[in-house]
């Protein structure tokens, strides 16, 4: 006969056990009746699954059909319901199988293979149209299409050439009649104002330009077309800036090149005139010294060269007389500068002005100038002062 002590032992643990399973049902009684239903907790709706095609690849060409499918999945599985909507973790594949079809349009359904047990899968569409062909080969020349044959700046293309010039087209024997030209399309964001170099993909068109289903080798060409551009020889000229030394009376400019070739649109072209002047920071110069200076130029334009080398000699002041007389000769000019008969371009920045060193100065004081292939800017003051006042 059990004890009165054991009965108690036994109810409690009845009791217990009774609890146990009322909280068990009340913590997931949502999921076991989802389960029990057949309802999921969870749902997904997975786009572009590929479909993959089951069918003789050596005898038959396939086009037409949608590539890709959308799946929408479901599972009480949180985890496994995440693995197979991501495509790198996914298991299952849609498949049509075509094997025992003949040539022609056909709609097939579309299976789900592989999939989780815990996972439900649900396809839209879950049929495709698919057109069978007999799989043919041929080789054609590619054409190249311009959409236009200008750059954005409105530079003129030159020839257009293609590489390579030939490809291998794969299709179906029907379509392969179809075909009117195999082409390269160069769209108007491929051209730059450098011309065109570029990867073109193969299509083939047929007499309405319409493109048609190929496999192409290679799938892609490399195009490339060079530009003409509109040039311009300009002259260079300098102007002095800054604040000569107290002991320097003027300077002599050198050019390494006195000439420059500028590259741009015709409208760029004309406005830029026949001259560029250069300015030459000439503070503090004491000695002569050689400086590469670059030539400047508006946005758009391209120069050649870039930059000159240009040899900056200061005339020192020699004598009271030779000061005076500068002087003199410069109120009789207008902005206390000269022009040089070469045409270079007066520095107005204290007493000095420019002058090209073709000319040969008349103070035997300032010493004879070094005879030179190179066409020197300078800066000095006219002799019509001086040729004055001997008449």
């Amino acid at each position: 006969m059990i004890s009165k002590e054991r009965r108690k032992s036994i109810l409690y643990a009845f009791v217990a056990l009774l609890f146990s399973i009322v909280l068990y049902f009340n913590a997931n009684g949502q999921s076991v009746q989802d389960t029990l239903s057949g309802n999921e907790a969870y749902t997904q709706n997975v786009s572009d699954v590929s479909v993959q095609l089951l069918y003789d690849t050596d005898q038959y060409y396939i086009h037409g059909y949608e590539s890709t499918v959308t799946a929408k999945l479901s599972s009480a599985n949180r985890v496994q319901l995440n693995a197979e909507a991501i495509e790198d973790t996914r298991m299952f594949r849609v498949t049509a199988d075509l094997t025992g079809l003949g040539e022609g349009t056909h709609e097939v359904p579309l299976k789900i293979r592989n999939l989780s047990s815990a996972v439900k899968a649900k396809l839209e569409p879950d049929t495709i149209t698919v057109t069978i062909e007999k799989k043919v080969t041929k080789e054609f020349e590619v054409t190249p299409l311009l959409t236009t044959e200008s750059t954005p700046a409105g530079f003129e293309l030159n020839d257009l050439e293609l590489s390579p010039k030939k490809v291998t087209v794969t299709t179906g024997d029907q379509t392969l009649e179809e075909i009117q030209q195999v082409v390269a399309r160069i769209e108007p964001a491929m051209i730059t104002d450098d011309g065109v170099d570029t990867r073109v993909t193969v299509q083939a068109l047929n007499s309405a330009g319409e493109p048609l289903s190929i496999v192409s080798d290679p799938v892609q060409v490399t195009a490339k077309a060079t530009v003409t551009k509109p040039t311009k020889t300009i002259r260079l000229y300098g102007t002095a800036q800054g604040t000569p030394a107290d002991n320097v009376e003027s300077y002599d400019f050198s050019f390494s090149d006195i000439e420059a070739e500028v590259t741009g649109s015709e409208s760029q072209l004309a406005q830029l005139g026949n001259s560029i002047t250069i300015p030459i920071d000439i503070s503090g110069i004491v000695h002569r010294t050689t400086r590469n200076i670059d030539i400047p130029v508006e946005s758009g334009l391209s120069i050649t060269p870039p930059s000159i080398d240009v040899e900056i000699t200061p005339v020192l002041k020699t004598s009271t007389e030779n000061t005076s007389r500068s002087n003199s000769g410069n109120s009789g000019n207008s902005g206390g500068s000269t022009t040089s008969g070469a045409g270079s371009t007066p520095a107005n920045s204290s007493s000095s002005t420019t002058r090209q060193s073709e000319e040969t100065q008349s103070t035997s004081s300032e010493g004879s100038n070094e005879s030179s292939s190179e066409t020197t800017q300078s800066s000095s003051q006219p002799n019509s002062q001086e040729d004055s006042s001997e008449n």
